[in-house]
């Protein structure tokens, strides 16, 4: 029963690694053209994205975070 736990999170841990890749490869070809200001998650802290790919990209000027606020 152990054995088959271990299998299943060394699965899930390599099904992660790849999927983490693949969001790598999207992310590094996208020009972040388009971006959004968002929390970061799980704090209260304002970050910059990229609209299309989700990556962070930066902090947002204050007029951005005021556009974001209203």
């Amino acid at each position: 029963m152990e054995d088959d736990k271990r299998q299943k999170i060394n699965s899930l841990d390599n099904q992660i690694k790849e999927l983490s890749k693949e969001k790598e490869t999207i992310q590094e070809s996208c020009s972040h053209k388009n971006t959004k200001v968002k929390f970061e998650n799980g704090t209260n802290n304002m970050k910059l994205y990229c609209a299309d790919c989700d990556k962070e990209v930066g902090y947002p000027t204050k007029e951005q975070i005021d556009e974001f606020l209203k």
